[in-house]
């Protein structure tokens, strides 16, 4: 088409000249590009013929197609146009060459290539059976008498008619046995060593375009109704036919594959019982058939195939695990119908695998890993025979691990053990009784192991912790309560952390985030985050030591806030500056804090017979909260005790829950840590013991404080930690803590007072004045008459010491309140003259009482904030030693004197 100019316009027509459309496709194209491709009919898909036509006459005209496809073609047609009549003229009329016209020329490249249809008039016949519908039949006879080679060169398109024929026209059951008739021809045919190169074309149909479902209803009927008439000499002599080891090798191959895939496609419905349970008895005695070819040629050393035991064990498990033979899903009228007629063949099959994974003997070590997963879901089916003969199968496995790996440990077994199990329990797989029987089984085995016996037993304990966990998860996963199920996320993530398996941690981390975004818990969220934060620093190529980032962090911040500039700070310092300016300036609002007890047997396990401290949120009402808890657990019953419970409540099938509501907390010098870093929780409560006493009601009315450790710090990656240290103190330690924190509490208000002396004296007065009363002195009466008698010493000799240093800490309060009372007076107004008096009057009668009965102790000033004090006392000189109220207290044995040194 070189000879077509730039104002050439060109018309095409596309002209399909194959046998079935010749007459009737024209297609009209404008476009250029069309020319210089290949077009294919859209129905039979056979190249197109181009007839171009170079116009250059009257385009207007051209435009309409009938005014020249009704044109004469050859010289006998005008002759019959051109007749006396004239009646025929009128489309030439409408056609009459012009000057320009006469320049119009006309072109017509042709490329037949038949791509579809063959010229066998047989073979064709079936290609176009729907429109030849009542010669199905025969087509399908004659198909066998087509030559080979013609047959291979059409064969998708012959297989896809074989197998529509099947699917639209199942009714009639005569087309069925001809079409698998005709599909056993073309099998053979290309098992022909002369056609064997066509076997790739063969493998990508089956992959990739088969889907003709029925034909499996009729293939698989078919080689059930086969290998059920088989007996033992039939196999036998079947596998004798073949000729080379690579022959059988190749034929156990390709069934165990087709087993496994006949068996994964569920080809009959799943309630056609019948069907499925013909099929799975016919399949596992040709299994079983074929396991002794197994034993038979490819166990020995020189002769192991590991390929193919590994296809076996793998088809053994997808049989055993398939839905049809769980029987545990039917009811008990069906499945008590398929125990009589063909037995649980789950536990055949798992016999079996049991037998096999021991005769493989020294090969075992090569399935290790890989089997473990697979051997895991053979004992997670809930059959207890079936578990119990192959729970041991893991034992085997770290035995064999232990032994052939050369490290003398089975960590390749651990590591899959838990990710596996991880999978299938929140698959939906294992339960209490699973838990139980594999903690119980190796550790049994474990413990008559010579070698095993420690290593196995913390590893049993392991795995059933772990399964406990996650079955706790999956029990809450789609629990209303996002705290449950944060619980149980964090009881997951703390087991992989401690075992080290990152992957699985960061999932269920991320798995945290997301509850407590949902939540709108944004600080606990982040905390959560840190920590997958802290496992990438960790693995950065170098980092700096805790230390060192301290320190280094530090010297940024107050070099920031020396110079007052942020151009010289990098990014990350003013953030942290931010953040630190924050910390100390920003006001927050101090959160409540609720102990929490969950006893009996009516609670999860990961909650029950526990105490948790929770973290309130941010102006959350204690209404609020309560309504929460009786949200979770509207069937609890309050415990009006907070005494510690007794077995009789934590063995019983209820629910009992105790509160605490705002516990108090350890106060610590910066307003951040009253709120942050937090992580004991203390509670108080009277405790009367003995009989009344009428004239002293302390004597019997002790005060027992109850001391609460959390796990983790608050906040954290959690609202709420479980108590995990509860320590209680007696009567009597409660009496020296009161002591050590009023004589500290004198102790910094008198310091306050001497490093500024603007501070108002109000503070001071109230606290001179609520310790020297008269009333309140008889606060050293009552602790005289419940702990320094001779009868609590026979009772309690173990206390002697703790009596001792009580008394020593009372001695040590008068100079303290003389120090308290003359910085009183140096600030004392006309207002306040008569209450000072007052105040030296009652400590002079106090101070004369106390140094009487429990010495005296003179205050020595030293250089620095370090004070000394000088005790001399008129009691013993045992001195016991106090963890909260000094950093260390000495005495000097021999001396009648004691010294006691505090830091301010």
């Amino acid at each position: 088409m070189g000879f077509l100019t730039a104002s050439t316009q060109i018309r095409y027509i596309l002209v399909c000249t194959c046998i079935e459309h010749f007459s009737c496709n024209i297609i009209h194209l404008d476009s250029m590009r069309t020319a210089r491709g290949q077009t294919r009919c859209a129905q039979c898909e056979i190249t197109l013929v181009f007839a171009v036509f170079n116009q250059q006459g009257d385009n207007k005209k051209m435009e309409d197609a009938k005014c020249y496809l009704t044109l004469p073609c050859t010289k006998t047609e005008i002759e019959e146009k051109e007749a006396p009549s004239g009646k025929n003229l009128h489309h030439l009329a409408n056609f009459t060459p012009t000057k320009d016209s006469t320049k119009d020329s006309f072109q017509i490249a042709t490329l037949i290539c038949s791509t579809k249809l063959t010229q066998n008039v047989d073979l064709l016949g079936l290609l176009n059976w729907r429109s030849n519908s009542q010669n199905i039949s025969h087509n399908l006879r004659k198909l066998m008498e087509v030559e080979g080679g013609e047959i291979v060169k059409f064969l998708q398109d012959t297989l896809d008619a074989l197998f529509n024929i099947m699917m639209e026209m199942s009714e009639n059951e005569t087309y069925d046995f001809l079409v698998f008739d005709a599909l056993v021809f073309i099998i053979s045919l290309i098992g022909d060593i002369k056609f064997q190169h066509f076997n790739p074309v063969l493998e990508t149909y089956i992959y990739k375009h088969f889907s003709a479902t029925l034909a499996y209803g009729i293939f698989v009927a078919c080689m059930t109704a086969i290998l059920r008439q088989m007996d033992d000499f039939h196999y036998n002599h079947y596998i004798n036919t073949f000729k080379t080891r690579q022959d059988i090798i190749d034929f156990l191959m390709e069934t165990f594959i087709m087993f496994k895939d006949l068996i994964g496609k569920n080809v009959y419905a799943t309630d056609w019982m019948v069907m499925n349970m013909m099929q799975s008895r016919v399949f596992l005695r040709a299994v079983n058939q074929f396991t002794s070819v197994l034993n038979r040629f490819f166990l020995d050393q020189a002769n192991f195939e590991l390929q193919l035991w590994n296809n076996y064990f793998h088809l053994a498990v997808a049989f055993l695990t398939h839905e049809s033979l769980q029987l545990e899903t039917f009811s008990q009228a069906k499945r008590n119908k398929i125990i009589k007629k063909y037995g649980d063949m789950r536990k055949e099959i798992g016999f079996k695998i049991r037998d096999m994974w021991y005769n493989l003997g020294p090969h075992k070590i090569k399935f290790i890993p890989a089997m473990v997963g697979p051997i895991l879901e053979v004992t997670l089916v809930p059959e207890p025979e079936l578990r119990k003969a192959t729970i041991p199968i893991f034992f085997d496995m770290m035995q064999c691990e232990f032994n052939f790996s050369g490290n003398r440990n089975f960590h390749m077994f651990e590591n899959e053990l838990i990710t596996k199990l991880d999978q299938e329990v929140e698959g939906g797989r294992g339960d209490e009784q699973y838990k139980i029987l594999l903690e119980k089984l190796l550790l049994e085995h474990c413990r008559k192991h010579k070698y095993l016996s420690a290593s196995g037993e913390v590893f049993a304990l392991l795995v059933s912790s772990l399964l406990e966990n996650l079955l706790d998860y999956r029990t809450i996963m789609h629990d209303e309560s996002k705290e449950n199920r944060m619980s149980c996320t964090v009881n997951v993530l703390n087991f992989y952390k401690e075992k080290k398996r990152e992957d699985i941690y960061i999932r269920y981390l991320y798995k945290l985030r997301d509850l407590h975004t949902d939540c709108e818990n944004f600080t606990e969220a982040a905390y959560t985050l840190l920590l997958h934060a802290e496992l990438l620093q960790r693995d950065s190529y170098y980092v700096y030591s805790q230390q060192e980032l301290k320190e280094k962090l530090y010297q940024e911040i107050i070099s920031f806030f020396d110079r007052g500039k942020v151009s010289v700070c990098s990014v990350l310092t003013k953030k942290r500056a931010t953040f630190y300016e924050n910390i100390m300036k920003a006001m927050r609002p101090q959160p409540e804090y609720f102990a929490v007890g969950y006893y009996g047997q009516g609670f999860p396990s990961f909650l029950r017979n526990k105490i948790f401290i929770y973290r309130g949120k941010e102006y959350e009402r204690r209404e609020d909260f309560n309504l929460k808890l009786l949200t979770q657990f509207p069937s609890a019953e309050k415990m009006t005790s907070t005494a510690p419970p007794g077995e009789e409540i934590k063995s019983s099938p209820k629910q009992f829950q105790f509160k605490l509501e705002n516990s108090p907390f350890i106060l610590l010098l910066s307003s951040y840590y009253r709120a942050n870093e937090v992580q004991q929780f203390t509670h108080s409560r009277p405790v009367r013991k003995g009989e009344k006493d009428p004239d002293n009601e302390f004597a019997n009315m002790w005060i027992e404080r109850t001391t609460y450790t959390t796990a983790y710090s608050f906040p954290g990656i959690l609202k709420w930690f479980e108590v995990k240290q509860i320590t209680t103190i007696s009567p009597l330690e409660n009496a020296i803590e009161t002591m050590e924190l009023t004589n500290e509490k004198i102790s910094n208000i008198v310091q306050q007072h001497v490093w500024d002396r603007s501070l108002p004296v109000h503070p001071l007065s109230m606290l001179l004045n609520g310790i020297v009363d008269p009333a309140v002195m008889g606060g050293y009466t009552n602790y005289e008459k419940a702990f320094f008698t001779e009868k609590y010493l026979q009772e309690h000799p173990e206390d002697q010491d703790k009596i001792e240093l009580l008394k020593q800490l009372i001695a040590l309060q008068m100079p303290l309140l003389a120090d308290g009372i003359r910085i009183h007076g140096e600030k004392l107004t006309e207002q306040l003259k008569p209450l000072h008096d007052r105040l030296t009057a009652c400590f002079k009668e106090l101070k004369k009482k106390v140094e009487k009965r429990y010495g005296v102790i003179t205050l020595v000033s030293v250089p620095g904030c370090l004070v000394r004090l000088s005790v001399t006392s008129v009691a013993s000189s045992v001195v016991s030693t106090s963890s909260t109220s000094s950093d260390s207290t000495s005495s000097r044995p021999g001396s009648d004197g004691l010294v006691i040194s505090l830091y301010m």
